[in-house]
């Protein structure tokens, strides 16, 4: 019958039922506070793991700062209209990935040839229509890339593709 006996006593001591009811309340908050700490970590962590396919600078001229918005902004775009966002940004000829699902919105640029490549998926490319893709892929960067600011260009286009589908 030893095996049953407590010797150690209750979990939480006190001397009135006012000093139990405050101790029993902190130890909960403490629960609760590592139990949000938790949450708001893996959270950060999901979203950190989602975002790293988001962005590929092969020529190193993003800064991070750059980075962190274009994830971001490909987070935004995911949460409100459910779609993809991948950039590649090559010092080699762009080329169109072989796995494109249909929520990924693609866009590759090579600032040295001055190539863009963009691809939207077939649901977005019919609500705006072919003219806008074209556009954007082959008469919207000039003026950005005559003037070195490419990354300019790039921020002022995904902003536009965001109006134009209906961002607040």
């Amino acid at each position: 019958m030893g095996f049953f006996r407590n010797k150690r006593g209750p979990l939480i001591r006190s001397k009135s039922s006012g000093e139990f009811f405050l101790r029993a309340m902190l130890l909960i908050a403490v629960f609760v506070a590592v139990a949000a700490a938790f949450w708001y970590q893996t959270e950060h962590s999901f979203k950190e793991i989602r975002s790293r396919g988001t962005v590929y600078d092969q020529t190193e001229t993003l800064t991070q700062t750059q980075k962190a918005a274009l994830r971001d902004y490909a987070a935004a775009l995911r949460e409100t209209h459910g779609l993809k966002l991948r950039l590649q940004v090559r010092n080699t000829p762009v080329v169109l990935p072989e796995k494109l699902d249909t929520k990924t919105v693609f866009i590759g640029i090579n600032p040295y040839s001055r190539q863009v490549l963009i691809e939207f998926p077939p649901l977005l490319r019919k609500a705006l229509g072919q003219d806008y893709m074209y556009k954007l892929q082959n008469e919207y960067f000039i003026p950005y890339f005559e003037k070195n600011q490419w990354q300019v260009g790039l921020g002022a286009a995904l902003q536009q593709l965001w109006d134009d589908i209906g961002g607040k």
